[in-house]
């Protein structure tokens, strides 16, 4: 069973923008067997189906299709997920605060329809959560409307309330089966027909489409945002006696431009303003750019880019403004008057023209991360989804271009973002990067560009696109032929059995299907021995 809200409020599952809608105005329950049931919440301007009205707090039966409409707005049967096809499972319960469960359990945290366990036709049982509170089975959190495993004796926890499967009027599969596939595996072994067995030992028993690992991966995807700048310094120089000739804080472009086109003060602009900048303006403009994260950890660590988090590394900015400022420190110095100015502030001393090349030569750029955060996959880019984040590891290294941020908050952003469990999914071995092997990415191409993102209304969406890997892999990189765009840096890179092999990382720009990605190997070394910041 799935129960959706329907209103105004922007926690509903189906959000209607009309001032004469309720906040809460009804609910759809989507029953295992496929019926609809339809509930108004006590709306002020009333539930209509057929252009009926019915009555409040009285569930009433409908078909997919009919008119029904909410004040003034009608239904969109779009945004009313399809019946799922049970045809694979034998049984189905359901379990919540709501009478019509099988497994009725109480509590404020729980659910009136919690979540689902099912019975499949191949003897396996499933849990699917569907809940505000989530489930937990054998201590870990599960993914919503993702069919999880589960066992007569695993612990399942749905909103912090204990479920006791052993008393739960639930049919558990008959284990004579495994004796019987016990004794034909010994003479499959026996008769030298071992291919099943050696591929399941290898890893090759179960692969996913690209539409499964979409569906498995994509909430654990977000879109990064970040500010930096350059600061300038000369040395033991104070940088008040060469004030307007050389900034301390200076603009990450290339092209130096006006010197009073200053860096933002992040210090000074709320949340809310930094939104409408990264709106404003585009990408490189006032220090401003994106990336690509997903999450490694249910305390919201997530991983990127060494370049995202330290995009100076990557380019020749700092050297061209320590060039340009040492320039513009020379001149100075040959003009005799100003060179005095410089001398009497620094030694107190009234005359002499006294040269400064050793305060030309102590020039140094550095870059300086003012700000980075995250807009989950799915959610509206505004002040109230954005979540502020903080660098936990990021080398000096270039070519280890792989960094760990964590969420101020030290949590996942909400109940539908997932996280890759990179204990048990990661393939650090070469073996997994043969030319031919096919991977699969989820990312953000383009960040936000309205051409190929959603409207606002529907929050971002990732992209994801599959390929396979065409060159033999380097110390540190391996390539692929998915296609990619600025923005997707970051994305994980998944193979065909749901293993994490790499972090995309670079392409080029003009020629889809060249690009190039971080080997795992890289990911495991930070995660097991981080960085220093």
């Amino acid at each position: 069973m799935r129960l959706l809200k329907i209103g105004r409020d922007a926690a509903c599952d189906i959000v209607l923008y009309s001032e004469n809608v309720s906040s809460l105005h009804a609910e759809l329950t989507l029953l295992n067997s496929g019926d609809i049931q339809l509930e108004d919440k006590g709306s002020r301007n009333g539930t209509f189906v057929m252009n009926q009205p019915i009555k409040p707090g009285k569930p009433v039966n409908i078909r997919r299709g009919d008119a029904v409409r909410f004040a003034d707005v009608e239904l969109q049967w779009s945004q009313v997920p399809q019946p799922e096809d049970n045809s694979a499972y034998k049984a189905i319960y359901g379990i919540g605060s709501h009478f019509n469960n099988d497994i009725q359990i109480s509590g404020n945290t729980v659910s009136r329809y919690h979540a689902t366990i099912k019975v499949g036709r191949d003897n396996k049982v499933y849990i699917v959560d569907h809940s505000k509170n989530g489930t937990t089975v054998d201590g870990r959190k599960i993914a919503a409307n993702v069919p999880t495993r589960i066992k007569k004796s695993s612990a399942v926890v749905c909103g912090g309330v204990p479920v006791n499967l052993k008393a739960a009027p639930i049919q558990w599969p008959s284990e004579a089966w495994k004796a019987v596939v016990g004794i034909a595996a010994v003479c499959i072994i026996l008769a030298g027909v071992g291919v099943g067995i050696w591929a399941f030992i290898n890893g090759r028993s179960k692969t996913y489409t690209d539409t499964e690992l979409f569906a498995r991966f994509n909430h654990s995807t977000v879109i990064v945002k970040g500010i930096y700048h350059y600061e300038v310094s000369i040395g033991d120089l104070d940088m008040k006696y060469v004030a307007g000739l050389i900034p301390e804080k200076v603009l990450p472009p290339e092209i130096i431009r006006d010197r009073n086109d200053k860096p933002l003060d992040i210090s000074a602009i709320s949340q809310k303003e930094l939104i409408e900048l990264f709106n404003k303006y585009e990408e490189t403009e006032k220090g401003l750019y994106l990336g690509t994260a997903f999450f490694v950890s249910e305390d919201g660590k997530l991983l990127t880019n060494l370049h995202i988090v330290k995009p100076w590394l990557y380019n020749n900015v700092a050297e061209i403004l320590k060039s340009y400022y040492s320039r513009l420190l020379a001149q100075t110095v040959a003009n005799t008057d100003a060179s005095r100015v410089l001398v009497r502030s620094i030694t107190g001393e009234g005359t002499g023209a006294t040269d400064l090349s050793a305060y030309i030569s102590q020039v140094q750029v550095k870059g300086v991360l003012d700000y980075i955060a995250l807009v989950p996959e799915g959610e509206i880019f505004d002040a109230d989804n954005v979540i502020k984040c903080h660098v936990l590891s990021a080398g000096e290294d270039k070519d280890r271009d792989v960094a760990l941020i964590q969420t101020i908050n030290k949590q996942l952003p909400n109940k539908n973002c997932t996280y890759v469990n990179v204990a048990d999914s990661i393939d650090v071995t070469d073996e997994a990067l043969k030319v031919g092997e096919h991977i699969f990415t989820i990312g953000f191409p383009h960040g936000m560009d309205p051409f190929v993102q959603s409207k606002d209304s529907e929050g971002i969406k990732a992209y994801s696109t599959g390929g396979s890997i065409t060159s033999q892999p380097s110390e540190y990189t391996f390539s692929f032929d998915a296609a990619s765009y600025h923005g997707a840096s970051g994305s994980a890179i998944f193979n065909s059995k749901g293993m994490l092999v790499g972090i995309l990382n670079s392409g080029l720009d003009k020629s889809q299907g060249f690009n190039k990605g971080i080997k795992a190997k890289y990911i495991k070394e930070l995660l097991d021995a981080p960085y220093k910041k």
